[in-house]
């Protein structure tokens, strides 16, 4: 099994993230982790409301988010985030977390703009690598953009194919 963290593919230390989590014991679990991986500005919000303040202030880079939560749930909260009109909330790193990691859920996670998926428990390796993962699909997902920006009407399946060449 490798060993590595996200630490070491990523520098972490400028990175701000936000915990959007009803449960305060699993918000301090992931805090410490994300302070282990040296993620050091860590804000917490018990629900998606609250979550929501937070990132319309501006500053946050990486947001975890439970599922299931009173009021608006995580992945309510993921749609609103994507469909933000300011780029900096609607582009932010998105890990949605759960302990019910079924494949659907995961499908769903993805589908309304999830950039990784995290299942509780989890280890501290398997935390990393869905930083990592989240990271690494945003990148992807904003050279996909910018290929179908420049192809502008004529994106189809030959120009998708284009973009996994980048």
């Amino acid at each position: 099994m490798n060993s590595q963290s996200a630490g070491d593919y990523l520098d972490l230390t400028a990175v701000s993230a936000l915990l959007v989590e009803d449960n305060a014991n699993t918000r301090i679990l992931i805090s410490e982790v994300l302070r282990g991986l040296g993620i050091t500005k860590v804000f917490k919000a018990d629900s998606a409301a609250a979550g929501w303040m937070v990132l319309q202030a501006g500053g946050v880079d990486l947001v975890f988010v439970d599922i299931e939560m009173a009021g608006e749930n995580g992945l309510e909260f993921v749609s609103r985030v994507r469909a933000a009109r300011d780029p900096a909330v609607a582009e932010v790193v998105i890990v949605v977390v759960s302990a019910h990691a079924t494949e659907a859920r995961v499908i769903k996670a993805g589908a309304v703009g999830a950039n990784s998926f995290l299942g509780k428990p989890f280890s501290v390796a398997r935390f990393a690598r869905a930083v990592t993962e989240g990271f690494a699909n945003r990148r992807m997902l904003a050279k996909a953009a910018a290929v179908r920006a420049e192809a502008g009407p004529a994106f189809d399946a030959v120009t998708a194919d284009r973009a996994v060449e980048l």
